[in-house]
């Protein structure tokens, strides 16, 4: 990786939390350096799917977490009374 380009930088670039002038300079080395543009494409698809399968629970998963919630729910109770 380049020396001025760190993992952080990438990450931040990634979630649009850059200035101006970071934002520029990391483009810059995604456009230029391979092995800096094959590092960010990798996060950006592992963020791709991350978010997919956060958006796209199962019916199953959502189903089991509410019933979990259910039988978990009035331990909680008697716990604070």
């Amino acid at each position: 990786m380049n020396e001025t380009i760190t993992l952080n930088n990438l990450v931040l670039y990634l979630y649009n939390e850059t200035e101006l002038t970071e934002s520029v300079m990391v483009q810059k080395a995604i456009d230029q350096n391979e092995e800096i543009a094959e590092e960010f494409y990798s996060m950006a698809a592992a963020r791709d799917l991350i978010d997919h399968s956060l958006i796209h629970a199962s019916r199953s998963s959502i189903n089991s977490i509410l019933s979990y919630a259910m039988l978990t729910a009035p331990l909680h109770k008697k716990a604070i009374a």
